[in-house]
């Protein structure tokens, strides 16, 4: 199913808006009321918006139907929940039992908002115990509770799936911050995103993963938990009457291959997940030694006069054409530039001196007729090599197909000035010695391709239907 089936084409127009900045802001407060709020009054939601909104520019789209009494705070609030309505984030209905107007979040628009509030806050998660959750609740299900064996399944191939996304989350996140190493010159920046950001990130997704919840401890009982189920018949046709009941197939096969599926999949990611995890080591290294070696060179780089003009003229070649401008005039007038000129060994020149062109007799052409035997032999040799007797020979042969003895003019196809070269050559050389066809000439000629060429048929000669 695609994604504009279940969602309205003009869904995003409103993060693309003018009015972007505004409308993100509504569907924070939107989604703020939504966690702590079961049903959203429109009045409640209009109230907080207006305090929200009131000072800020608001520009009516092109189809908005200003509200009477011009763009009042009141007005512009209805005009933003109304977009809202027709970009299909939210629609409004009443309360059961009551005249009172609340706000519905639509299915779709509930984790873009989520996602919408994530970024604003730019926080790190925490990490879950994804690893030990999932090894528990096998163990638990099948040695205590094997009525819920099924569950256990689901909610570890669950786990799983989160547990991959967030290791890959983590690596690509690594490799965000090893590009920021590149673009930063300041060691207190440095010093600041290594100490705060990256380490923040580091001890609630990293450390946890290689200690209190390590793959490695885990791993090997998680699949003997799974290779053992699926050898338990007993089991598998628990976990199939289980998923019946739930699910509802339309039949214990699909169940049961749903269930092998999921189990295959947590096996399969686990064998994966050491790969990930070697990899992300090596970026955590990598990353630990890019920064200590930049704040290295920042902190012994040239202080010299010399250093800092080179810094100022790296920036000046670095900058924007405004910012071009804005900086040579600050050189202008703080640093006195001269031009400084000298002259030493190869600075001397003599001065060209014009000569008149004299009429003369020309030179006579010697004229060389070894050269010309030499390079005359030497075409004739590469014609040889190229078209050979046997590439004639091979040539002639492609051109019978469906093991017919004979071609005319017309059922020759020539696409290339080799195929011409090659068909006038198997003209001239038919009547030689050793060829295994023949051809008969007819009156006119024949178009082909753009290539005039006799109309004749060429016929195998009898036994001899191919080239050896």
């Amino acid at each position: 199913m695609a994604v504009f089936d279940i969602i309205p084409s003009n869904f995003f127009s409103v993060l693309v808006s003018g009015n972007r900045e505004i409308y993100v802001e509504a569907l924070l407060l939107l989604h703020h009321m939504f966690k702590f709020e079961l049903n959203i009054k429109v009045d409640d939601y209009i109230s907080s918006l207006i305090s929200l909104q009131e000072d800020k520019d608001f520009n009516p789209e092109e189809d908005d139907e200003l509200p009477e009494g011009g763009l009042t705070p009141s007005g512009k609030a209805r005009l933003i929940l109304n977009r809202f309505i027709k970009t299909g984030w939210v629609e409004k209905e009443f309360l059961e039992g009551s005249f009172v107007e609340i706000i519905t979040p639509q299915p779709y628009a509930i984790p873009v908002m989520k996602l919408l509030d994530e970024l604003g806050k730019g926080g790190v998660k925490e990490y879950n115990s994804l690893v030990f959750s999932t090894y528990s609740g096998l163990k638990q299900a099948k040695e205590e509770q094997k009525s819920q064996m099924y569950e256990a399944v689901l909610s570890a191939k669950s786990n799983t799936e989160q547990l991959e996304y967030q290791l890959r989350s983590l690596y690509h996140g690594i490799k965000s911050y090893l590009r920021n190493i590149e673009k930063e010159n300041e060691v207190n920046q440095l010093l600041k995103d290594h100490f705060e950001n990256y380490k923040q990130m580091s001890d609630r997704i990293y450390h946890p993963i290689k200690t209190m919840d390590s793959i490695h401890r885990y791993m090997t009982p998680i699949q003997n938990i799974l290779t053992d189920t699926l050898s338990n018949e007993e089991l598998m046709q628990l976990m199939c009457e289980r998923a019946m009941t739930i699910k509802r197939y339309e039949n214990e096969l699909l169940a049961e291959e749903e269930i092998i599926s999921a189990i295959n999949y947590v096996l399969d990611a686990y064998q994966s997940l050491d790969d990930i995890i070697n990899q992300i080591d090596r970026k955590h290294s990598t990353y630990t030694k890019s920064s200590i070696e930049k704040m290295r060179y920042i902190m012994t780089a040239d202080q010299t006069i010399k250093g800092k003009l080179a810094q100022l003229l790296k920036a000046y070649a670095n900058a924007e054409n405004e910012q071009k401008e804005a900086i040579g005039e600050l050189f202008e007038k703080n640093i006195r530039v001269n031009r400084q000129e000298f002259i030493d060994g190869k600075s001397l020149y003599h001065k060209n001196v014009r000569s008149r062109r004299i009429d003369a007799e020309p030179l006579k052409i010697r004229k060389d007729d070894g050269f010309s035997e030499l390079a005359m032999n030497g075409m004739l040799e590469y014609l040889k090599n190229r078209y050979s007797v046997t590439r004639v020979k091979e040539f002639v042969n492609s051109l019978f197909k469906e093991n017919k003895n004979s071609v005319e003019s017309r059922d020759i196809s020539i696409d290339s000035e080799s195929n011409f070269i090659m068909l006038i050559l198997a003209v001239v050389r038919a009547n030689e010695r050793g060829m295994n066809y023949k051809i008969e000439m007819n009156n006119g000629h024949v178009e082909c391709n753009g290539y005039r060429i006799p109309n004749m048929v060429i016929e195998k000669k009898e036994g001899k239907g191919h080239v050896e």
